[in-house]
């Protein structure tokens, strides 16, 4: 195993002792950590870039293997960060085909080809599961890193195989509206279902398409949920009953209407449709704690913020709305916090 951080090393012909932010954090708190644990990299929603938050991203961590859900842009900075090695990754899962979820997959698999070029290994062939057309989408990836294919660096003449074979790409149903498991292996049993993100127009190429969906992981010890991009729904309900910890996204609609009325040269009526669309594929605070308090959840992690904006200077926006309906546990995430 090869981490990102040692391929850094070996450049600079140092080594860095690595030590995970898992023990870390039992060492600091005196208490002996979950099994599982959630990592938050990416917190950040939108096609907004921002310094403080990374794209959507998060790292079901069970012991020392890694599940990754979405891979927005920054994760492999927030990966690093984290002190998590690529060779960890045992299967990735992408929400839906937005840019702010899937833009640093092509990044992830070409580490995870070069940390197996480095050292001469083959690592068994990583899953990719995700929406419609994402069989294609790791094809084309994988293509497009042909250049760097021809340019490999090899450690004594061992020439390295294709990036197309390092993964395996598989497409959930587009007709997935009851829960069903979609990965199984010895740490941890996957559970999808479609959410409500999308409402195209019938008939259109979007809507025979485009999909996205809601993941829960049931491990030995916890039971997580990640609702995705999604509007209220009863699906996503359903398949959060009883988890420990809902990872639920959110949107500050007040602050977003208000950006978008005070723009100089605002259209009243683009804007109303815009708040629409938002409001029918996104959940409010008010949405995520009508939903929590139904499921009856552990705890609600608040991720994918929207706006998110880095001079925001009260989190509790997010926050305040879930707990006029949700009586546990709230926290609006940062990137790079662990539950």
């Amino acid at each position: 195993m090869i981490s990102t951080k040692a391929l850094l090393v070996i450049a600079a012909a140092t080594m860095v002792p690595v030590t995970t932010a898992v023990h870390a954090k039992a060492e600091s708190s005196g208490s002996k950590p979950s099994a599982t644990q959630v990592i938050t990299l990416g917190t950040g929603g939108g096609p907004s870039y921002r310094d403080k938050r990374a794209m959507s991203s998060n790292a079901v961590v069970v012991g020392k293997d890694v599940y990754l859900v979405d891979t927005g842009d920054g994760l492999m900075h927030r990966y690093a960060s984290a002190e998590l090695d690529v060779g960890q990754v045992k299967a990735v899962f992408i929400t839906h085909h937005h840019f702010d979820h899937n833009a640093d997959l092509g990044a992830l698999l070409t580490f995870r080809w070069l940390a197996n070029d480095l050292i001469g290994a083959q690592s068994p062939p990583l899953p990719v599961i995700g929406p419609p057309m994402t069989v294609g989408f790791v094809q084309h990836l994988a293509a497009a890193f042909r250049p760097t294919e021809l340019a490999p660096v090899t450690i004594g003449g061992t020439e390295p195989g294709p990036i197309a074979l390092t993964a395996n790409a598989m497409d959930l149903p587009g007709d997935l509206f009851e829960p069903k498991v979609i990965y199984r292996d010895d740490k941890v049993t996957v559970t999808a279902v479609l959410n409500n993100h999308y409402h195209y127009q019938p008939g259109s190429a979007s809507d025979r398409n485009a999909r996205s969906y809601a993941f829960r992981f049931d491990t030995a010890d916890r039971s997580i949920v990640f609702t995705g991009d999604t509007g209220p729904s009863p699906r996503v309900e359903a398949l959060a009953q009883g988890a420990d910890i809902l990872v639920a996204e959110v949107i500050d609609l007040p602050s977003i209407e208000r950006q978008w009325r005070s723009r100089d040269g605002s259209d009243g009526a683009q804007v109303d449709a815009l708040i629409a669309h938002l409001r029918q594929d996104h959940l409010t605070p008010e949405d995520v704690g009508k939903m929590a308090s139904s499921a009856k959840v552990g705890m609600v992690v608040l991720n994918h913020l929207v706006p998110g904006y880095d001079d925001e200077t009260d989190p509790e926006i997010y926050a305040r709305g879930v707990r006029r309906y949700f009586t546990g546990r709230v926290v609006v995430a940062n990137d790079l916090d662990r539950f």
